[in-house]
């Protein structure tokens, strides 16, 4: 059974300090190899700079450039993933990990991020869709076993799934969907651009609550592979989706 109402996340996402214009200040624990430190995460025009009057081996700046890819695994959890090897660990890349300890990442500092960024964003906290061409009940099955439910949607911005897992939240740029799959009617998979412990990109694989028909899949499928065609095809839920020159 299809629906097109949302999945509202259960994510109270406080606004951080704000030093001054976009400048967004949180303090933080940063993991070491062992123990950890605390200090100071700024987040700004030029970049994210941790520092610490107690933790200052450890203080570092990554201008955007610098950053492979940056995860916001939930409103407390920041990765950065940088291109400096690690050569105890044969040459892995260097993640710094990062507890948020009072304040939530929010929405505000994510839309700031995407818009900085010149790589790889991966969050948990998100912008809900607006346009929503299709939304289903779904559950995601987790790489160990088990999963969490949630509501999987689709729009023109891109494919989002909601679930108050905050860790297992996701959007997806359609540039960042590398396929799609459907093993029936009630099962789908995505391969994203996300690191893992397995490489660089990662399968999120759903079961649908209701069934996806042929005409919905073969939209989706067109939103990806030909992106510039899918306004022209058939509607979704019986309704057409207009291109933004229709709409005016």
């Amino acid at each position: 059974m299809k629906t097109f109402s949302f999945l509202t996340l259960s994510l109270s996402l406080c606004l951080p300090v704000i030093a001054s214009d976009d400048v967004f200040l949180f303090t933080v624990k940063h993991d070491h190899f062992w123990g950890s430190g605390t200090g100071d995460l700024a987040i700004d025009q030029e970049g994210i700079t941790y520092s610490s009057e107690t933790d200052n081996d450890h203080a570092t700046h990554w201008s955007y450039s610098d950053i492979q890819e940056l995860k916001i695994e939930s409103p407390r959890k920041i990765y950065i993933r940088t291109y400096q090897d690690v050569g105890w660990k044969f040459n892995r890349d260097h993640t710094f990990e990062f507890d948020v300890v009072e304040r939530d990442i929010n929405t505000q500092v994510v839309d700031f991020l995407r818009e900085s960024l010149p790589t790889q964003l991966v969050s948990a906290v998100f912008t809900q869709p607006h346009n929503v061409a299709y939304a289903v009940p779904a559950k995601h099955q987790h790489a160990l076993g088990g999963g969490c439910h949630g509501e999987l949607v689709w729009s023109e911005e891109g494919v989002y799934y909601n679930t108050s897992d905050s860790e297992h939240s996701r959007f997806w740029a359609i540039e960042d969907i590398e396929s799609l799959g459907r093993m029936s009617r009630f099962k789908i998979r995505f391969t994203v651009r996300e690191h893992s412990h397995s490489g660089s990109i990662r399968n999120f694989q759903f079961q649908l609550k209701g069934p996806m028909d042929d005409g919905i899949y073969q939209q989706l499928w067109r939103r990806i592979y030909e992106p510039k065609s899918w306004l022209t095809q058939p509607s979704i839920g019986g309704r057409p989706i207009e291109s933004p020159d229709q709409a005016q």
